[in-house]
């Protein structure tokens, strides 16, 4: 693992899970969501992929535990968010032209954070999904089954 080029994605992956949360437990910006949970899932991807002939080197497995230790999701939803969400009718009419009812992108959105999920999991960073992550799982895994 390479400290400077591997951890700044790490953390992208990270605020992206947490940004397209966020956006899906608020229930709008669904297309947005949908983006950034696919990045977020895709960046976590290559990390585990990456990671996974090393998972037994403990040099990669104190980097991981040092990670998991000083990252903290941010707290609250960006400024201005309330405004957009007033804005649904732009919203779903850039759904209705993507060809994607609102369903099918709030399902896709669910699968790519779940995904996201367990990614963080099998990398063995569990205590860096963000609360926003695993309560988007959470809730998201009750309504599907």
């Amino acid at each position: 693992m390479n400290d400077s080029s591997d951890l700044p994605k790490l953390v992208m992956a990270l605020e992206y899970a947490d940004l397209a949360s966020a956006l899906y437990l608020a229930g709008g910006s669904d297309h947005a969501a949908r983006l950034l949970a696919a990045g977020a899932e895709s960046l976590l991807s290559d990390l585990a992929r990456m990671l996974a002939p090393h998972a037994d080197d403990d040099e990669v497995q104190a980097l991981v535990a040092r990670v998991a230790l000083n990252y903290q999701s941010p707290p609250k939803m960006p400024n201005g968010y309330e405004m957009s969400r007033r804005e649904q009718t732009a919203i779903e009419r850039a759904n209705e032209l993507a060809g994607f009812s609102e369903q099918e992108v709030r399902h896709a959105t669910a699968a790519l954070l779940r995904s996201a999920w367990y990614q963080l999991e099998s990398i063995g960073l569990e205590a860096l999904i963000p609360t926003r992550l695993q309560r988007a799982v959470d809730e998201s895994t009750i309504s599907v089954y």
